[in-house]
């Protein structure tokens, strides 16, 4: 029987920013279908909970603790994954952070921060990751960058913003590089959905308010908006897509 091109069952996937948000939303998505899910992020405490509310369903995952801005960290990690399963299917480049200050106000050492989680973080997986994808000539990465990388708003949040374009780019520069190697590189532009990151919008009357005023079909998304995508990007039936950003927003950029 032909294996179904939708199908990522025993799939290695290596999900960043995995402990809380977007994160556990996409490996769980992953999880749930048949994949090895490899969740990575700084908070070991908080990895174990969702490895182990995985691992009390059936599902296969293992929490391994790393910063995305510590190279070595990184490679490390990479390399350990490789060992351990034989091969690296799929990365998910979903750590990140934020900070919030008029621009004439903003330090560098913020702009430093969310730069190194956001933007280098995501370079320095995808260095150590690609070089196993070529090597066994296929492989998925998927860059997590936002609608704000793609339109501004009224948020203080430069760094953000500018970090959020910068996987944009990224993404289309790496998917040229290594199309030949039959590795594909995509990116999600997630508009609003629940994680830590807007818990403080959604709590607050007048700022859920604004954003939902911005979103066409008024509501935030679902994890189960999200799931569909990541397992689609991971599968053989985007084989033949790269360096592509698929908005998931509810029409949010369409302003």
């Amino acid at each position: 029987m032909t294996r179904d091109i939708f199908d990522v069952t025993d799939n290695v996937c290596l999900i960043t920013g995995a402990s809380s948000g977007l994160g556990v939303i996409m490996a769980e998505g992953l999880a749930e279908v048949g994949a090895r899910v490899v969740l990575v992020a700084r908070r070991l405490d908080k990895l174990q909970e969702v490895s182990d509310s995985l691992k009390s369903k059936g599902y296969r995952a293992e929490a391994m603790k790393c910063d995305v801005t510590d190279e070595m960290e990184v490679r490390r990690t990479i390399e350990s994954v490789i060992q351990n399963y034989g091969s690296l299917d799929m990365l998910v480049n979903n750590a990140g952070t934020t900070a919030v200050s008029p621009t004439g106000d903003f330090q560098v050492d913020e702009w430093k921060r969310v730069l190194d989680a956001n933007l280098t973080g995501v370079f320095l997986c995808c260095k150590y990751a690609l070089r196993k994808m070529m090597t066994q000539k296929r492989g998925k990465i998927v860059n997590i960058s936002s609608v704000y990388g793609l339109m501004a708003d009224i948020s203080l949040e430069l760094p953000y913003y500018t970090s959020k374009a910068g996987i944009v780019g990224l993404t289309r520069q790496l998917a040229l590089e290594l199309a030949p190697h039959n590795v594909q590189v995509n990116s999600i532009a997630p508009g609003f959905f629940p994680s830590e990151m807007t818990e403080s919008t959604i709590m607050n009357v007048d700022s859920l308010a604004y954003t939902l005023s911005r979103i066409p079909m008024k509501r935030i998304g679902t994890p189960q908006e999200l799931k569909g995508v990541i397992r689609f990007l991971g599968s053989k039936a985007s084989d033949y897509i790269t360096g592509q950003v698929i908005v998931v927003d509810g029409g949010w950029s369409l302003w």
